[in-house]
């Protein structure tokens, strides 16, 4: 087994594998290291890998672009003829209450970027998912507030967005980094970064053994911390990692198609899984993402039960149709 990389990447999960696909395909000889027994162990099993263009800064609806066009040629950019992955172009909608003035601001500065994007009425809405209400107002959860559903004025829709199935796309680069010469190793811990004459060489594995490379990336995800304090990376700000949860339920096919969705009246964000089977729950508001995880070995990866009552409850909001039953479940990470 090699001793020696010119580059190692601590951690093959989403980033960690790209990277290393990345610097595969440019010829440099690289090896990615993952603690975990399969791919996607880690946040990435986790992600609700909603691909979207919708941000407030030009260089990032850039960024976002580029990667939907990535995930909208899968093969191409893998280079593989078969892949597990890839673009679910089922569309973004954005139901967050806003005036048909900001939409159409908003839709315009996509476009000026060569982002597909639109604003629609209610009307428009209805006629593309039958299934969704075009409610605007906001809905108390906590049922105190009597609530009255009148429909919103605007909504801005990308046509082209929609999402991938993040273990799929981490096993599909993990391969096309090996196809091009690159390695990948699960149960593979490194627990130290050697360094010499203040300058890192290289990293320890868990066995003792020494890894000698010119680079060393660190793509470890919620565990990064522990490497940079051994690397002596001073950073100017501080990398906390925080449980996030998403809750599963049945979609019912009679109800129609599904776009991801970001809803600001109830706080939560929706999309389909599992081929459309399923959908996907989450949550928008920021107090949702303060629990901090000490330990990213030792977490509660269930979602808790008010949660998951309260986000379905805000997704019934939206799916008035839909009827309370099938089976619920959920992953934190």
């Amino acid at each position: 087994m090699k001793t020696t990389a010119e580059v190692v990447v601590v951690g093959a999960g989403i980033i960690g594998s790209s990277i290393a696909y990345q610097l595969a395909r440019r010829g440099v000889d690289v090896i990615a290291l993952d603690k975990g027994a399969a791919p996607a162990e880690g946040s990435t099993g986790a992600s609700s890998s909603i691909c979207r263009c919708r941000y407030t800064y030009p260089e990032v609806v850039r960024l976002a672009f580029h990667g939907q066009q990535a995930y909208g040629g899968w093969e191409e950019f893998t280079g593989l003829s078969e892949v597990r992955s890839g673009l679910q172009r089922v569309g973004v909608l954005w139901m967050m209450g806003e005036t048909i003035s900001k939409v159409r601001a908003d839709a315009d500065k996509l476009v000026s970027q060569g982002v597909e994007a639109e604003a629609l009425g209610p009307d428009q809405v209805t006629e593309l998912f039958p299934a969704l209400s075009t409610c605007g107002e906001p809905f108390d959860l906590t049922g105190e507030t009597p609530h009255l559903c009148r429909p919103g004025e605007a909504f801005l829709f990308e046509p082209q967005g929609g999402y991938a199935d993040p273990v799929g796309a981490n096993q599909d680069l993990i391969l096309a980094t090996r196809v091009r010469g690159g390695e990948v190793r699960f149960r593979s811990q490194v627990v130290d970064v050697v360094r010499e004459r203040g300058r890192v060489t290289g990293v320890r594995m868990a066995d003792g053994s020494v890894i000698s490379a010119g680079l060393v990336i660190n793509a470890a995800g919620p565990w990064c911390n522990h490497l940079n304090a051994a690397a002596g990376c001073e950073l100017r700000w501080t990398l906390t990692p925080t449980r996030i949860q998403t809750v599963y339920r049945p979609w019912p096919e009679e109800l129609g198609p599904l776009p991801v969705g970001a809803d600001a009246s109830t706080g939560i964000y929706f999309r389909p899984e599992s081929g459309g089977q399923q959908v996907l729950v989450g949550s928008v508001l920021a107090e949702d993402e303060e629990e901090v995880v000490d330990d990213p070995d030792d977490y509660k990866s269930v979602p808790d039960a008010d949660f998951t009552e309260i986000k379905l409850a805000a997704f019934h909001h939206r799916v008035p149709g839909l009827e309370a039953r099938g089976r619920v479940s959920g992953v934190a990470g």
